[in-house]
């Protein structure tokens, strides 16, 4: 989805940047009034639309789910805790129903991450991050040229 996403504002800032470069060529404004769109620019911003309205849900769900499994995780927190303070052992084993409860989260979680973008995000911004590095010069090879 995030990858789909991205190729559509590549898209969208592809249409907005000729309708700056005839802005500049012609003085004339290309507004994104309706008659200005083109069909393939109508075309891109349906299916973005789409895509969000499609995310909105899924993040809707996930988070329903998400609502119903966080008062049982409160049972078990409570009764960890009330174990504790009757003296018991300091670190006290996780049941199997619990565990099980904390992997559910943990997966909900995670797929929050991916299907809100972030994790595509994170990975574009590590790359954009990465090339800058390697182009960069060090300071053996810095000079005034490079300003």
């Amino acid at each position: 989805m995030s990858a789909r996403e991205a190729e559509l504002l590549k898209m969208r800032a592809d249409f907005d940047r000729q309708r700056s470069r005839v802005f500049a060529e012609t003085g004339v404004r290309q507004s994104g009034k309706q008659s200005k769109v083109s069909p393939e620019e109508k075309a891109v911003r349906a299916e973005l639309r789409e895509i969000a309205a499609e995310r909105t849900a899924m993040l809707e769900q996930i988070a329903a789910e998400v609502a119903k499994l966080k008062p049982k995780q409160a049972e078990f927190d409570r009764a960890r805790a009330a174990a504790k303070t009757a003296g018991r052992r300091k670190k006290l084993p996780v049941s199997a129903a619990e565990q099980e409860l904390r992997d559910r989260i943990a997966a909900l979680q995670r797929d929050r991450a991916y299907v809100d973008g972030s994790v595509w995000r994170d990975r574009e911004a590590g790359a954009n991050a990465e090339a800058v590095w390697f182009t960069s010069h060090d300071p053996e090879t810095f000079n005034s040229d490079d300003w």
